[in-house]
């Protein structure tokens, strides 16, 4: 799991979520070992390193996930959308969690992709946006596919930027 406070850890570069019976992908970080090895959103972890781990905590289990950067991990995930169970080997690397990143398109339309609500979510917005507006886009895109959450202040910071006044 990323941090939401913008410090680097090591692991496989997941969001993910540890309230169910198994450790879950909420999404993987963008440009990670975790997306690298074809990880999706709602992968279960249901082993790690040949061992099953039905029964044990998600939170434990996340503690064996993550480890020392280029160290390997082997986890079998089940994708519930395809009712298939497979095993794949990530190497873990040393990670920031995801930054706010923005371009214009072909068609001059600026796009921008907010993965998480961290710390620095909004700041990042805010350059990303200067950069892109004095480009004179023709509108805007937000991306907000596969973000992993965050803060719930933050998001109110980052919807405020797109609305003049009311409530959030």
């Amino acid at each position: 799991m990323a941090p939401l406070s913008g410090e680097e850890y090591e692991g496989i570069g997941a969001y993910v979520d540890a309230t169910g019976q198994y450790l879950t992908i909420v999404s993987p970080m963008i440009g990670s070992p975790a997306e690298a090895a074809g990880l999706r959103p709602g992968d279960e972890i249901i082993g790690v390193d040949g061992k099953d781990v039905t029964g044990i905590d998600p939170n434990t289990v996340l503690k064996s996930v993550k480890g020392t950067a280029g160290t390997q991990v082997k986890l079998t995930i089940y994708r519930p959308k395809t009712d298939k169970t497979f095993d794949v080997e990530v190497t873990r690397a040393k990670l920031a969690p995801d930054k706010v990143s923005g371009k214009i398109l072909d068609d001059g339309i600026a796009y921008v992709i907010i993965p998480t609500f961290g710390d620095n979510t909004s700041a990042e917005l805010k350059t990303t946006l200067t950069d892109l507006l004095a480009k004179d886009p023709k509108g805007l895109i937000v991306d907000l596919r596969n973000n992993g959450g965050g803060y719930l202040k933050t998001a109110i910071e980052v919807v405020s930027q797109f609305i003049g006044s009311g409530v959030v």
